[in-house]
């Protein structure tokens, strides 16, 4: 996929006959001078004066998530965190228990055994998300 965050996400809006706004572009602007892993607080936070409701950015991150520019990942928290998708090679998180910090990392061979369980069980594949939860190393040392 290649271009620039805006402009795919314009075509995407256009290509379905939605309005491109201001505040959606801010938006997506936004969302790509995030850190990779961010929530909906975080975006609303950056934008709030640029764009006048929380729901804009919600309904933008729908959007942009249906546009396969952004995944929506859970990491046992209450509330979603959202990761850029944009020109990123598959990968996977570990998830600490105690202190939530995230690792990600990515192993040539992780897609396929996804890809080889899939197909053996005739399931058709749209997307990998692989997550490990335990004790990040900072964290069994502490002994927390």
């Amino acid at each position: 996929m290649a271009g620039k965050p805006v402009e795919l996400f314009e075509a995407y809006l256009r290509g379905r006959g939605l309005h491109v706004t201001g505040p959606r572009r801010a938006v997506v602007e936004a969302v790509f001078a995030l850190p990779r892993h961010f929530e909906a607080a975080d975006l609303w936070a950056a934008v709030r004066g640029t764009v006048s409701s929380a729901a804009t950015v919600y309904r933008t991150l729908d959007l942009l998530e249906e546009a396969g520019l952004i995944r929506r990942v859970s990491f046992g928290e209450a509330h979603a965190h959202y990761e850029h998708v944009l020109g990123r090679e598959d990968h996977g998180h570990l998830v600490c228990r105690r202190c939530g910090r995230v690792t990600e990392f990515s192993d040539p061979g992780l897609g396929d055994v996804v890809t080889q369980a899939a197909s053996r069980h005739g399931f058709e594949l749209a997307e990998v998300v692989v997550q490990g939860y335990g004790l990040c190393p900072a964290c069994r040392t502490r002994g927390l």
